[in-house]
């Protein structure tokens, strides 16, 4: 039982780290037009934006999911969909 606690933990936090490249890029990116003096509160408040946006989101999906017996269903149906939708892209000529 342990083994298992751990590697979800484990997949968990590589998903979050995944998951915040792509907040990373377009922070550093919008942070790069800005004046110098300007730069840092702008990286700082971008990380942490986004951070608790993906806390608040994540509490609330969560929370939606416990408590709507069928939306779990729906939203691995709407995941499914989403990846043969990237995947359709992905490999379309």
């Amino acid at each position: 039982m342990t083994r298992t606690i751990l590697v979800s933990i484990l997949l968990i936090a590589f998903t979050d780290v995944a998951l915040q490249l792509d907040n990373a890029l377009a922070i550093s990116s919008v942070a790069s037009g800005v004046p110098q003096s300007y730069r840092f509160f702008v990286l700082g408040g971008g990380v942490l934006l986004a951070a608790g946006c993906l806390f608040g989101f994540t509490l609330i999906g969560s929370t939606l999911i416990e408590r709507i017996a069928w939306l779990k269903p729906v939203a691995g149906v709407a995941l499914i969909l989403i990846g043969i939708k990237l995947a359709y892209d992905y490999f379309r000529p």
